[in-house]
């Protein structure tokens, strides 16, 4: 076998290579060959168009006269082709829409905000939710996207973020003494700790409580707010304290009737929003554009507010108020332990921590550590170590008036912010000087504390000041925070096993009932009558009213003209220990029962309960059956006479079509009566849903107790649960029976009662 021959002399072969190429003789001598394959680049010889190369997965009819359609760096050749076939490079004409657009859009936006206020994230989510009027604003309800589990599982593995600005603050600024000897008289201590208890009186912790308006001998609930006070240096106790209240929309100027009346406050010349009583030295201000509030809910809170909120230091930023507020030595050793603290708990889950404590922090910009694309936050690893709470880190700048209008004027805009970014000689690293530091305030949530799922529901709420809503927004988002709505605020009630938070002896819980009540209805009336369920053959009249005044009024002996919701707690847990317990009792309640009280069910069966559904009585034979229990059908009396009406309005429409069609030949004018048109509709609606005329406790086979407000399938109990109340004389009826916990419960559109476990919701 011949040696195969080498040209190179390391190889064997006879030709030496040189070691290295001069890059400038070696180009220059090739000039000319660059120069023709460049030009053969430039001139193609294919006879297809740009847009006949791509892919046929990419293709698409209307790119031959639309160059948006194509990838953009193709749409500078396409056009060039298009001018030499002689087509129109021009691009489509504006939309009359888009040439309708105001030249001032906020001009434009506050228009539109007259009867229906917008907070500050609303342009973020009327892009992404389904957004509702509700309670004078304009509020995102639900993700476009179909989110419901997602949403489930951010609220429990994740971070679930919601903007609940929608709760209005309230400053009450006064003696101490007076101001709790004024709550006290639109306050029940027998529901929890009051205002002014030791728990919340240092303003370290944020606590909750019952409005009530004072009615003569009766007291009528307004709803729940949220409270804190001002904390304060010890020598400073007694002086002059400010309390901030926070009040749900849906009753906010009923509760701030309530509180003027309370103080005898009268109104402010000066300022619409200030309210002010100089005998007692009591001032209310209005906050409720002053604040943003943000919940958050999950395990990995802390860690998407460890990113959102960055701690500045004294000599990174050129912030005036905040190297004043620094200059005091007393703020400046308070800021240090607000940050230590904050460091310390970074990788602590908030469930863990104390709850509802409150701490304040000064933080910066949230768009200096905006990342690229959304990223999702997490813990890191915890280390063993003691945590404690140091004295007075709730106290922070956020409460100074001053502090937050200075932080809102002289905010940089994001095209300002954009433009500072631009000049950095390293693109994507960070200002060196900081020009916006922002006082903000965290309150932490201890979520579920009393069911199987314990810390369901825990998370933090951030307090930013106004003006900086919608970039805090986006931080958390950014942060891997996943947006919520309305519907997952009452998602969360309902899997922690607790009642919506407008409850139904309050004016606004009374008026979400009729809304829901005329929304339901109208549903049920816009389908033809084929497919419309007939509740009356179900038992079930009046199925989308919860009439609680005729279900106490008919369990109780002394039935008066209104009933409330039962809220003391000793009392709610005296019941709940004699349903759980195996002994009978027959001795009375010694309680009001002019109420009812709230419950929380679960099947134990498969199945599941909804909104509306009745709760019944168990018979001792009930309890014992393996059978499936069935309600009787019962006979619907209005059944022939609908017939009958629907024939007679079929025959004069019949008729009027028919005078029409005479009126057209003969060329006359012809005056029709409508009022018999307009009163079908109403009566049949009357005669498809009936008013109750009969006993509402008797209607059907099994006693009525109760009714469900809230009822699903819930993801935390891996079963079909509901929540709901039940009147307070039904109670004495349950204890009678051998197990006192177990009821029945019926959806309105069925036959079927299913057994269900009952508990009492303390």
């Amino acid at each position: 076998m011949s040696e195969e021959l080498q040209y190179d002399s390391s190889l064997g072969g006879s030709q030496t290579l040189h070691s290295k190429v001069n890059l400038l003789q070696f180009t220059s001598a090739r000039i000319k060959e660059i120069q023709a394959m460049k030009a053969s680049l430039q001139e193609t010889t294919s006879t297809k168009l740009i847009f006949q190369r791509l892919p046929k997965h990419m293709r698409r009819r209307v790119m031959s006269h639309n160059a948006k359609r194509l990838p953009r760096r193709l749409r500078e050749i396409h056009l060039k082709q298009l001018q030499k076939s002689g087509l129109s490079t021009q691009l489509k004409k504006s939309t009359r829409r888009y040439r309708r657009r105001p030249a001032n859009l906020l001009s434009e936006y506050a228009r539109r905000q007259r009867t229906q206020t917008w907070l500050e994230t609303h342009i973020w989510h009327a892009k992404r939710f389904h957004m509702i009027n509700k309670w004078g604003y304009r509020l995102a309800d639900r993700p476009c996207d179909k989110a419901f589990r997602a949403c489930y599982r951010a609220s429990t593995k994740h971070c679930l973020v919601q903007d609940i600005s929608y709760f209005a603050c309230v400053e009450i600024s006064g003696p101490r003494e007076t101001l709790i000897n004024g709550f006290k008289t639109i306050c029940d201590c027998t529901i929890g700790l009051s205002i002014g208890a030791k728990a919340f009186i240092r303003g370290n912790r944020e606590g909750q409580t019952v409005l009530f308006r004072n009615t003569g001998d009766f007291k009528k609930a307004i709803g729940t707010v949220y409270f804190h006070w001002e904390p304060r240096y010890q020598e400073k106790v007694e002086s002059e304290c400010a309390l901030w209240i926070w009040i749900h929309a849906a009753f906010y100027s009923e509760a701030l009737d309530v509180l003027m009346d309370c103080f005898k406050l009268e109104i402010d010349n000066q300022n619409t929003e200030v309210y002010s009583n100089k005998l007692l030295h009591i001032v209310l201000r209005e906050l409720k554009n002053n604040l943003n509030r943000f919940r958050l809910t999950g395990p990995l809170s802390t860690a998407v507010l460890r990113n959102t909120l960055q701690m500045v230091s004294l000599e990174d930023t050129n912030s005036v108020w905040f190297k004043h507020y620094l200059s005091d030595p007393s703020n400046l050793e308070n800021y240090r332990r607000q940050c230590d603290y904050w460091k310390n708990i970074e990788s602590v889950v908030a469930s863990e921590l104390s709850p509802h404590s409150i701490f304040c922090l000064i933080v910066n910009d949230p768009r200096h550590n905006l990342p690229k694309t959304k990223t999702k936050a997490v813990l890191e690893p915890p280390e063993v170590r003691n945590v404690e709470v140091p004295d007075n880190i709730a106290y922070g700048p956020i409460w100074n008036a001053n502090v937050r209008s200075d932080v809102k004027n002289n905010k940089l805009s994001n095209a300002k912010f954009a433009e500072l970014r631009s000049q950095l000689l390293v693109p994507g690293s960070s200002l060196e000087k900081v020009e916006n530091v922002i006082p903000v305030m965290l309150i932490q949530r201890p979520g579920n504390r009393n069911n199987k799922y314990i810390g369901y529901g825990s998370g933090w709420d951030l307090i930013v000041p106004s003006g900086w809503g919608n970039t805090f927004w986006m931080s958390l988002v950014m942060w891997g925070g996943r947006a919520g709505g309305l519907r997952e605020s009452n998602s969360i009630r309902f899997e922690s096993g607790r009642n919506l938070f407008l409850e139904p002896d309050t004016q606004a819980g009374l008026k979400e009932e009729k809304e829901i009540q005329e929304a339901c209805e109208n549903r049920y009336f816009s389908l033809p009558p084929n497919k419309r369920p007939n509740y009356t053959t179900f038992g079930a009249i009046e199925p989308f009213r919860i009439n609680w005044k005729r279900l106490v009024s008919e369990w109780d002996s002394m039935p008066a003209d209104d009933c409330f919701v039962l809220r003391e707690k000793k009392i709610l847990a005296h019941i709940q220990e004699l349903l759980a317990s195996r002994t009978k009792h027959s001795k009375q309640l010694h309680y009001n029962k002019n109420c009812i009280v709230p419950i929380r069910l679960k099947l134990t069966t498969g199945g599941v309960i909804k909104r509306f559904a009745r709760i019944y009585l168990a018979d001792p034979s009930d309890l014992l059956t393996d059978k499936v229990l069935k309600e009787p059908l019962h006979k619907d009396p209005n059944k022939a006479i609908r017939k009958e009406v629907r024939s007679t309005h079929k025959k004069l429409l019949k008729r009027l079509r028919k005078q029409r069609k005479n009126a057209k030949k003969k060329q006359k004018m012809l005056t029709q009566n409508l009022k018999d048109l307009e009163s079908y509709k109403e009566k049949m609606r009357k005669l498809w849903l009936p008013e109750l005329n009969q006993s509402l406790r008797n209607l059907c086979s099994r006693q009525t107790i109760g009714y469900v407000t809230v009822g699903d399938f819930s993801f935390t109990q891996a079963g079909g649960c509901a929540v709901g109340y039940i009147a307070l004389g039904a109670i004495l009826a349950l204890l009678s029976k051998p197990i006192k916990n177990r009821v029945l419960v019926r959806n309105i559109a069925s036959r079927q009662y299913r057994l269900a476990n009952l508990d009492i919701i303390i």
